[in-house]
């Protein structure tokens, strides 16, 4: 067997194995699509091997989104504390999943790397994480970036927990045909507490204020507003 037929078949068993994956929705960029690209570039930046980025999500619940407040007393009860819970909880099984997938990748001979749900390395000057979750998640099929700058799938809409791997191996990618409707939506925009979004222009996907959001979210203790009204997934 030649070095190329072994490849094709660890890369299959790889593809097997993420049609196994015991999370709510698997997607796959191959990086051969996106040359030239900031996924691109932030990719092989920090796994200069890597070919695909694969994303990994779960849905939170929306019993316990319709709970939650943006506002707090002190003292009273705080059912962010039940969206606390549910999200630690899902943060774990989604980690879990994801670093076993990398641990099968390094098992078959490839190297992978995890970027889990928390702990993206952020420049907290700039409110940016070395790595989009969001925007890896819009190029690897599962959804589509909604104006208030969150990934909006199709079966969740944007409320949806995400990790990432990314990979040496050379996975087949996903596509999505989901067509996006905040042009006649805009439900997040008269909802955002923090007047933190607007109209985006028409090359633009969003127009969002990340450091009005961020404090805003600072000073109130949390807010998940944008997700808990969004209608897509409900």
């Amino acid at each position: 067997m030649t070095k190329e037929q072994d490849m094709v078949g660890v890369n299959s068993a790889l593809q097997e194995l993420i049609s196994q994956v015991d999370v709510d929705a698997v997607g796959v960029a191959s990086l051969a699509e996106w040359k030239e690209t900031k996924l691109e570039e932030d990719a092989l930046q920090l796994l200069p091997v890597a070919q695909s980025v694969v994303v990994l999500a779960m849905e939170i619940s929306q019993e316990v989104l319709d709970l939650s407040t943006h506002s707090r007393i002190v003292g009273a009860p705080s059912m962010n504390d039940l969206l606390n819970a549910e999200t630690d909880y899902i943060n774990g099984q989604l980690n879990e999943a994801t670093f076993d997938f990398a641990k099968s990748c390094r098992s078959l001979g490839l190297k992978a790397l995890v970027l889990p749900v928390e702990g993206c390395p952020m420049d907290n000057r700039f409110l940016g994480a070395v790595f989009s979750y969001r925007h890896a998640g819009q190029a690897a099929g599962l959804g589509k970036m909604g104006w208030h700058s969150l990934l909006i799938t199709p079966d969740f809409g944007p409320k949806v927990r995400i990790a990432v791997c990314l990979t040496q191996a050379k996975l087949e990618p996903t596509k999505t045909g989901f067509t996006l409707r905040c042009e006649s939506c805009g439900i997040c925009l008269d909802n955002c507490p923090a007047m933190a979004l607007a109209v985006p222009e028409s090359n633009k996907q969003y127009a969002f204020d990340k450091f009005a959001c961020n404090s805003y979210r600072s000073a109130s203790g949390g807010c998940s507003e944008c997700v808990r009204v969004c209608p897509e997934g409900r």
